[in-house]
């Protein structure tokens, strides 16, 4: 599959995942019962996909191989537990459609870090979408 139908199906259920987010926050959902349920849920896929691995042999090679590569999946891992706190504070206190903008904008983030660190090119096309999201955002947190 293209790398493109990954990026939108993840656009899609991000966007149900955080629609769903907001209709618990405002049925009145404890934020931190919330997250927990958030974070028990994808510890069920994760644990379903780390029998897989065993079945298969994956884990163990990829344990072998790369044993500091392994640290930075699960430092990603708790990232991703406190953004997902974050947004569910965000979502249920604040407006869904600006909160959800703001976070989503993450990958400003993404497209820095890999110019700092990988040496991957921002070229004027890139910088100019970026600050027309930037711009967006903003439009959408003042309006």
């Amino acid at each position: 599959m293209q790398w493109w139908i990954y990026a939108v199906l993840t656009m899609v259920l991000f966007g149900i995942t955080n629609f769903l987010l907001k209709v618990a926050g405002e049925g009145g959902m404890d934020s931190v019962f919330a997250a927990n349920l958030i974070w028990l849920s994808a510890g069920a896929v994760g644990l379903i996909f780390l029998i897989y691995g065993i079945y298969t042999g994956r884990f163990q090679k990829e344990w072998n191989e790369s044993r500091f590569l392994i640290t930075l999946p699960i430092i990603a891992g708790i990232t991703l537990a406190l953004g997902m706190y974050f947004i569910k504070k965000a979502v249920t206190l604040g407006e869904a459609g600006p909160s959800v903008a703001i976070a989503s904008s993450n990958a400003l983030i993404v497209a820095f870090l890999a110019y700092l660190f990988l040496g991957e090119g921002l070229s004027a096309t890139k910088i100019g979408g970026m600050f027309l999201i930037i711009m967006g955002i903003v439009i959408m947190a003042l309006l």
